[in-house]
């Protein structure tokens, strides 16, 4: 028979995400809904509600499993949208084994099992633009017609990596989650991700308390190329960043911290508002971690990361591409 289970059952495994509420929805098939939150922040754009790499575990020997999605309207920014979710079956995905919807709404994710009667892991990875609530399970009988089990699935690693920044971190223009600097980073090092990357985000100190409560154990930073673009002085920069890194010791006195200096930028990208070249901005990073000598605190050039080749970028040239990404974050699990 049929099995339907709410997204607060216990065999379902939520992990790499900030914040998870489990709540009542009447528009929910099952009453419930499992909703994610960044708790940042950004005016208009409603990207606190995105869950870039975010995964849904469980383990079933079911025939087939309906994993029902609902894409919220919350993320307000629809010129800036990535639908595309990822699944996996034990451990491994192929090409085709993604799903993108193109307007919110309900989602029915069908998955099929490889070996009927047999137990198997499934996983989905959820975009990183785009706010994506679980609604629970619909698991198909077996071929006997006996209710499908579920076991416990494996668990995600207990170290928590977070990625603080803005549209780089947050995964724009991958053309997926798993595709991102972050998320890649984190599956090479055996690592579970949180990421607090947001598009538009520049230098704000308040952020400190934010990245404080969740514990990391270790914390990379990129931020500068909006202060850069949007002409923020390099000094006001500065300030912020100091007083960032100051709040920020109050909660993580001893936290492994990387500081990655802005990305290359290619010449031909010439932002209306900025008034200095971005290499100020690195340079304010590079006095600020000479002044601090704080052992725990790591300077990375971001420029060394990836080839200072156009071929590697968006055509929005602060943007990496998917194969810039993971030239990324190859050379960075090299540094970490």
């Amino acid at each position: 028979m049929e099995v339907i289970l709410p997204p607060d059952d216990p065999r379902i495994a939520y992990s790499d995400f900030v914040r998870l509420e489990q709540a009542d929805e009447p528009l929910s098939p099952t009453g419930k809904a499992a909703r994610f939150d960044r708790i940042l922040d950004m005016p208009g754009k409603g990207y606190r509600w995105d869950n870039p790499g975010t995964r849904i575990g469980f383990r079933t020997d079911a025939t087939a499993i309906d994993v029902l999605l609902h894409s919220s309207t919350r993320h307000a920014a629809t010129a800036a949208r990535n639908t595309t979710l990822r699944y996996r079956i034990d451990g491994r995905s192929e090409a085709g084994w993604t799903s993108t919807p193109r307007e919110p709404g309900d989602t029915v994710l069908r998955l099929t099992s490889p070996a009927p009667g047999t137990f198997h892991d499934y996983e989905v990875i959820l975009p990183y633009a785009d706010a994506v609530e679980c609604h629970g399970l619909r698991l198909a009988p077996s071929n006997d017609d006996s209710e499908p089990r579920l076991e416990t699935p494996p668990a995600r690693p207990a170290f928590r990596y977070v990625a603080y920044g803005d549209s780089v971190t947050h995964g724009f223009t991958a053309s997926e989650a798993s595709r991102g600097y972050a998320f890649r980073l984190a599956e090479m090092k055996g690592w579970q991700l949180l990421n607090m990357g947001f598009g538009g985000r520049s230098s704000n100190p308040s952020d400190a308390e934010a990245l404080g409560s969740l514990a990391p154990d270790l914390l990379t930073v990129l931020m500068g190329v909006n202060d850069w673009q949007s002409g923020i002085p390099v000094a006001t920069y500065r300030i912020q960043m100091d007083a960032f890194f100051f709040l920020l010791r109050k909660h993580l006195p001893t936290t492994s911290i990387y500081l990655l200096t802005p990305l290359w930028v290619a010449p031909s990208w010439k932002p209306e508002h900025a008034a200095v070249p971005l290499e100020a901005y690195r340079q304010a990073l590079r006095d600020l971690v000479s002044t601090r000598r704080d052992p725990h605190l790591h300077l990375v050039e971001g420029p060394s990361l990836i080839d200072p080749d156009p071929a590697l970028f968006d055509p929005v040239a602060v943007h990496p591409n998917d194969q810039g990404f993971a030239q990324m974050a190859t050379w960075l699990a090299d540094i970490i």
